[in-house]
């Protein structure tokens, strides 16, 4: 597929100009806790966003939007040097039809905080509390017509999860691994130690993806529904370790001895998703569904799995600007698993609350927040962005994970981590 992507499109645009744009600094993050076994409490390094995009003629088109992140103090090469094709392809109008072939990231519209729709192409995991979407090779055909839009993506090769490094932070050092079994508890000494060993792919999952959607936009509803046959997104990760039984009353208790030997594994599953949104004049109802199946029975695997999101947006005018809130309810049905599924079923029955709080044309407040209701667990978020120029800007963030001791934020409770970025525009 790459080959045949370079052979198209060197000789069409070889000559061509460019149309340059992106983003680039450097950044910090640092955890507040404590480890041994070479494990980082901070990260830092540069990250760059490059965007390219021209017009060759009337049918053809080339666009490129590149992402790349360094990390200087990860001792693992998988998260030191980090990038990902978000949209590399030529694109060719032909007949009312749209043609793309090359690394694309299909545009899945949504409720703003948890979007249930999102599930085409696999994340990268490196950081589990903001996963990055990673683009798929392949081709896709659409069409508008009216205030109808359908399209058609095609993957041979779907690109694979990129998973935390054998040093990461987020690979627990402390109390017990994250699985969400309610028969079994793996508990780990501190500072445990971890392994990949070769990945294990059931049902040619990586291979013939296919995603189908239609959408429909007007002034007075938006909706659209998604058919995706292919490789599950969410990461899930077969323990394979030496252990010693220590309980069996009220549940399976076993201690782990390190390493931690994880095996990805690979499976195809069929996702059925959609959302809706309902405008008014200075707010919108936002909802949205997914209901996922894998395609084998596999004891490995979970069983199906759904989630529901309905919430409402409010734009309000005021002196400072405009300030926008949003808050959703979710409901997510889940399979226990005994596999490590880091933070991707963090809730079960749970709350969203954000804001984007402006404070006059430089500053921008961000503050949300997630609580589940059955783990009694949340995660909160604030951020503040300053432009200093029409070029420069700089953020501050910090981020507060808490959660009891028996659930699967609780096992994150010393993960509070602060950032700060400074982003060159052009």
């Amino acid at each position: 597929m790459r080959a045949l992507f370079w052979i198209l499109f060197i000789p069409s645009v070889a000559s061509a100009e460019w149309k340059l744009g992106g983003a680039a600094g450097p950044y910090i993050n640092a955890f507040q806790f404590s480890s041994k076994n070479n494990v980082p409490a901070q990260k830092a390094g540069v990250q760059l966003d490059l965007k390219m995009d021209k017009k060759i003629n009337s049918n053809w088109r080339f666009r490129s939007d590149t992402w790349i992140r360094t990390d200087f103090n990860s001792p693992d090469s998988v998260e030191a040097f980090q990038w990902n094709a978000k949209n590399l392809y030529l694109q060719n109008r032909s007949g009312g039809l749209t043609f793309r072939l090359g690394f694309q990231t299909l545009a899945i519209d949504g409720p703003d905080m948890v979007n249930p729709a999102d599930v085409v192409h696999a994340k990268n995991w490196v950081d589990p509390s903001s996963p990055v979407t990673l683009g798929s090779a392949g081709l896709s055909i659409s069409q508008e017509i009216s205030h109808w839009n359908w399209e058609l993506f095609y993957v041979p090769m779907q690109t694979r999860p990129v998973l935390p490094g054998e040093h990461s932070p987020w690979l627990p050092r402390q109390n017990r691994l994250p699985i969400e079994s309610a028969d079994t508890e793996l508990r780990i000494p501190n500072d445990v130690s971890y392994q990949y060993l070769p990945s294990t792919e059931l049902d040619d999952a990586t291979k013939h993806n296919v995603t189908a959607k239609i959408q429909r936009k007007s002034e007075n509803f938006e909706f659209q529904v998604i058919y995706l046959n292919g490789l599950s997104q969410s990461p899930f990760l077969l323990t394979e370790v030496n252990a010693t039984l220590v309980a069996v009353n009220p549940k399976q208790i076993l201690l782990v001895d390190g390493p931690v030997r994880l095996r990805p594994l690979y499976y195809r599953h069929q996702a059925i998703a959609g959302t809706f949104v309902l405008p008014f004049e200075s707010w919108a109802i936002r909802g949205g569904f997914n209901w996922l199946k894998p395609k084998q029975s596999d004891e490995r695997v979970p069983g199906e799995t759904s989630m529901m999101v309905l919430g409402m947006e409010k734009n309000m005018e005021t002196s400072w600007g405009m300030i926008t809130g949003i808050v959703e309810h979710v409901r997510q049905k889940r399979q226990d698993e005994s596999q490590i599924s880091f933070l991707r079923s963090v809730m079960e029955e749970a709350w969203t609350l954000g804001l984007r709080i402006p404070w006059g044309d430089e500053t921008t407040f961000l503050v949300g927040g997630i609580y589940d209701q059955v783990g009694r667990s949340s995660v909160y978020r604030g951020a503040v962005t300053h432009r200093l120029s029409n070029s420069w800007s700089i953020e501050a963030g910090a981020q507060y994970l808490h959660g009891p001791s028996d659930t699967l934020l609780g096992i994150y409770h010393r993960y509070d981590s602060y950032q700060l970025k400074a982003l060159y525009s052009w």
